[in-house]
């Protein structure tokens, strides 16, 4: 994604859809000031911007749906908004940083609009967010057509039954999680599958602050990256048969800490990047039978450790 439409995007999700990850309308201004000056060219001889700056410019059809899911309550996020809130983090974007730091968190909204940019908007045959962005639609996806009116003396049509609410000890655990930094999303609009995020937030959490990730129902993606994590704190998530992404870069961890991963059988993702793992580690992994994508990169793993742990997992792609 170039520079001005990283910037379009921001000053979109910014001025619109500021409760994501900005507490207040103070933050508005820098942002749209770049949209209207580098983005915004309702009279541009190029139609994919005519498009693009037209339904962003509609009140029904843009704007707000940039990053939250037509026809529910705002707080919800179509599934652009949700990869953005998992990067961008409401505590690092106070009025008050926003001033200090203006350049510094600027580069940091761009850096995960690009990162955004490059994610597919659907399953694997779907374009890029960024790919829709340049096509001249929302990033988030059309909002759907008006229904055609019912024909008089039609009934209207029941009104679908509300998800059940979570119960108490759910929502205990999520407000501890939350209390620490991190975030609770569902991984898609209709799907109840979770993705609990530490990144960036979770200075505050420690091994026990774990504890509450295992209370959650359908955990599948869990991002402890740049935390304090040790191995002990690895014993909370061991019964997590739900669990196929796992992001522990930078953490504490160490071969011992790997053991209790040794039966996570739906994993499919592990990153490692920048741990004290060792050769020894990966023994631990060798019953993960699902595991694609494993990242040692600035681990101590070395080639001979990824020939033998291909032995076991033939499918596997090390990036070391």
């Amino acid at each position: 994604m170039n520079r001005p439409r990283a910037l379009f995007v921001a000053s979109c999700v910014v001025a619109m859809c500021a409760s994501a990850y900005l507490p207040t309308a103070r933050a508005i201004p820098p942002f749209l000031k770049e949209f209207e000056a580098k983005y915004v060219k309702p009279d541009s001889a190029d139609e994919k911007e005519k498009t693009l700056a037209t339904a962003v410019a509609n009140a029904k059809t843009g704007k707000c749906f940039v990053c939250h899911a037509v026809g529910q309550e705002k707080k919800v996020r179509n599934d652009y908004g949700k990869q953005l809130s998992m990067l961008l983090k409401k505590d690092n974007f106070k009025a008050e940083r926003l001033q200090a730091e203006a350049d510094k968190a600027k580069a940091e909204i761009i850096a995960a609009l690009d990162a955004v940019a490059a994610m597919k908007s659907g399953d694997d045959k779907s374009p890029t967010f960024g790919e829709r962005i340049a096509q001249g639609k929302l990033p988030g996806g059309d909002p759907p057509a008006a229904p055609p009116a019912p024909a008089p003396g039609t009934p209207a049509p029941a009104a679908p039954a509300a998800a059940a609410a979570p119960g108490p000890e759910v929502q205990e655990a999520i407000g501890k999680i939350q209390k620490v930094g991190g975030t609770v999303q569902a991984l898609a609009m209709n799907d109840d599958s979770l993705v609990v995020d530490f990144h960036l937030g979770g200075t505050a959490l420690n091994d026990e602050g774990l504890s509450a990730v295992k209370v959650l129902p359908k955990v599948v993606q869990l991002d402890l990256k740049d935390t304090q994590i040790t191995d002990a704190g690895l014993a909370h998530i061991a019964g997590i048969a739900t669990l196929n992404r796992l992001h522990l870069e930078k953490t504490k961890i160490t071969d011992a800490g790997l053991a209790h991963l040794k039966d996570l059988g739906n994993l499919e993702y592990l990153n490692l990047y920048g741990t004290a793992v060792t050769d020894a580690g990966l023994e631990h992994l060798k019953g993960l039978k699902n595991l694609k994508k494993l990242y040692v990169w600035q681990s101590q793993v070395t080639d001979a450790g990824i020939a033998k742990l291909k032995e076991a997992l033939p499918g596997v792609t090390v990036v070391k």
